[in-house]
């Protein structure tokens, strides 16, 4: 079995990590799951569409939201098949010179977010992440007859109430500005990554944006904007079962539009089914 390959996406936008998975049994299905580390191992957390599929001899997954400028490590757990039990690993670190808000079910949707005035980003300005809520649940019950009531204690919550505030310039980021407007009317659940690793949310953070205020501001040394104002609460994930595709049926159809079939074998001599499934583009 060779395992698990991994490699930054040459594609534009929000980075992603290519999974190339391989050696399986290639003629009968395994059930392979991907997770990731940002922690050296020590807390693992799934990869969207990569839990427990089928594979009948070698995949190719994205990993459409990957941690950003520090190291990842992936691990390749072989649920079932010929191969069992086995369990590889490989480790990425994925640059990227801003940080990213998304939606996790639609990779096409990220915009860029940074930390200084660029045309290609939307500006992150103070308080945004100033300070936070980490809740703990518990449940206290008096006792008859005692001063000490006894205190049912649950888990740490993740941080919750941190503030954002980020900035457009529709004369120079209309594209932005539009993009920012869909991804939050769009998206109940979104994903912030890439941020400074002091502010103390994961490096891959599903949150909850809540109530959204959005203050066009006339004049200035700026002239008009658009700020977003919003306090983030971090969330349990989208169910890692979901497929999320990068590239659809009809987009691949659309590509090769006008090619007969020997056009596409010239086209692309030798290529082979993983080669496809990382990029169908006409080269």
């Amino acid at each position: 079995m060779n395992g698990i390959a991994l490699e930054v996406m040459p594609d534009a936008g929000a980075p992603q990590v290519g999974i190339t998975i391989d050696g399986l049994d290639g003629a009968s299905t395994s059930v392979v799951t991907v997770d990731v580390s940002w922690d050296s191992g020590e807390s693992w957390h799934g990869v969207l569409g990569a839990s427990e599929i089928e594979v009948v001899g070698a995949t190719f997954l994205r990993d459409h939201v990957p941690a950003l400028n520090i190291a990842s490590l992936y691990r390749l757990t072989v649920v079932s098949g010929v191969t069992t039990p086995a369990t590889l690993t490989a480790s990425i670190s994925v640059p990227s010179s801003t940080a990213w808000l998304q939606d996790p079910r639609a990779p096409h949707s990220a915009v860029a977010i940074a930390g200084a005035r660029t045309s290609g980003a939307v500006l992150i300005l103070s308080p945004s992440a100033g300070r936070m809520v980490r809740a703990q649940a518990m449940d206290l019950m008096p006792v008859a007859g005692s001063s000490e009531v006894v205190a049912s204690v649950g888990s740490r919550q993740q941080p919750s109430g941190l503030p954002m505030l980020l900035r457009a310039i529709p004369a120079e980021q209309g594209a932005l500005v539009k993009a920012l407007r869909a991804l939050f009317d769009q998206a109940g659940q979104v994903v912030i990554r890439g941020l400074s690793a002091d502010i103390p949310i994961d490096p891959v953070a599903h949150v909850v944006p809540g109530d959204i205020s959005e203050v066009p501001v006339v004049g200035g040394r700026l002239g008009f904007r658009n700020d977003w104002e919003f306090t983030i609460t971090q969330t349990r994930p989208v169910s890692l079962r979901l497929a999320i595709p990068w590239w659809t049926y009809d987009q691949v159809k659309a590509l090769w539009s006008g090619y007969s079939y020997a056009d596409v074998l010239a086209a692309r001599p030798g290529d082979t089914y993983l080669d496809w499934l990382k990029s169908p583009e006409v080269p």
